[in-house]
């Protein structure tokens, strides 16, 4: 039986992945803790979400075809500047394809990563460079590939035309679209790309190579030298000053302490006026007088509890302190095989301030690392997976 094909639009802050199953889409927003302005921070934390993701969204293996949003990559035209009239061909400076080349080639250098890859494109009077972090959608791409899927391609979102990748939403339509051109745009593709590597690189690194290893014993050399005559008069300076403590006689303590006038005595009365009182202790925690008070509207939301600890008591112990504030449903489940360093709240936009807080609360008792993060899509209100 064939995969269907789903597509993952890859924003710079979340990515969206149609599955043709349900004909939905679902979200997925990256945090700080392991995304962070296109930068990968922690790919295995990365990826034991996106199972959680996947296991969730009840999501079956596809063959996957991304697409990246014209935020997850650097873009740049290279064109032949128009000759102008008034100055005579001798005079204007001729900029050719090389030239051109030369130029996108710096330009995709000064991308801030350190696993560049880059696809050209050609235009009528020069060329387009598409530079993207090839680490970026790789850490997702693996991660989907680790939970069955496969990846059919990754392609800039500018080559499939008709502004498809400013979009800030992906939609079915949409999804569609993009699978009617994917088989055009091949030639695009960014999976298994060369990473960028400058030629003037290439060129001098061994070179470099050779220069470093010639110098580099006379610079060691000479900075032991340096280093010992810097630190010889500072070894003299404590022998000195050590020999001196050790000879010098001891102070009278005595005399000392009968010079000091005795401490004037502590007045009791005077000092209890001065010590302030305790406030009483007000348990913000309190959960079950919260729920019966009807402050907090939970009676039509639906809580979803994953434990991914190797002990089930917490688990069960949140669960218990969540029951009291009569949510519609707490369910628990343990998902077996994530290893995560935090704990992730994730809660539906419909989800009040004060009920955020009061859940935050409760599961800060038990865990301090705590990740919060939007949810759009999902079969539960507010999501909480327990790490280690």
């Amino acid at each position: 039986m064939t995969e269907k094909i789903g597509v993952v639009y890859l924003l710079k802050d979340k990515f969206q992945l149609y599955d043709p199953n349900y004909g939905r889409v679902s979200e997925f927003r990256f945090v700080p803790t392991i995304i962070r302005d296109l930068d990968v921070i922690n790919s295995e934390l990365l990826e034991n979400y996106i199972k959680i993701f996947i296991a969730n969204g009840k999501i079956a293996p596809l063959n996957l075809v991304f697409v990246l949003a014209e935020s997850a990559y650097f873009v740049k035209d290279f064109v032949i500047p128009a000759r102008q009239k008034t100055t005579p061909p001798s005079a204007q400076p001729e900029v050719t394809k090389e030239i051109l080349q030369k130029q996108a080639d710096e330009f995709i250098e000064h991308v801030p990563f350190d696993n560049v890859v880059s696809k050209t494109i050609p235009l009528k009077d020069g060329i387009k460079v598409c530079a993207a972090n090839k680490d970026f959608y790789e850490s997702v791409a693996i991660a989907f590939e680790h939970q069955g899927f496969t990846v059919d391609s990754v392609l800039p979102g500018i080559v499939l035309g008709n502004g498809l990748s400013l979009r800030p939403v992906l939609d079915p339509a949409m999804a569609n679209m993009i699978l009617q051109k994917t088989n055009a745009v091949k030639l695009y593709n960014l999976l298994n790309q060369q990473v960028f590597q400058p030629l003037t690189k290439q060129e001098t690194e061994e070179i470099d190579e050779v220069e470093v290893e010639r110098l580099a014993p006379k610079k060691a050399n000479k900075k032991s030298i340096y280093a010992l005559a810097g630190i010889a008069p500072v070894l003299v300076g404590l022998f000195v000053v050590v020999y001196m403590q050790l000879t010098a006689p001891p102070p009278n303590w005595r005399t000392h302490a009968s010079n000091q006038a005795p401490p004037p005595p502590a007045n009791p009365v005077q000092l209890a006026t001065i010590i302030p009182t305790a406030p009483p202790a007000i348990s913000i925690s309190n959960s079950s007088s919260s729920s019966s008070s009807g402050q907090l509207q939970t009676q039509g939301l639906t809580v979803q509890i994953v434990n991914t600890t190797e002990s089930a008591t917490i688990a069960q112990q949140l669960q218990g302190n969540l029951d009291t504030y009569r949510f519609k449903s707490v369910s628990l489940q343990t998902q077996s095989g994530v290893e995560s360093s935090g704990s992730l709240v994730s809660f539906a936009p419909a989800v009040s301030q004060d009920v955020r807080d009061a859940v935050l609360v409760e599961v800060k008792k038990f865990e301090t690392n705590v990740i919060v993060q939007e949810k759009q899509l999902g079969v539960y209100d507010i999501s909480i997976v327990l790490g280690q």
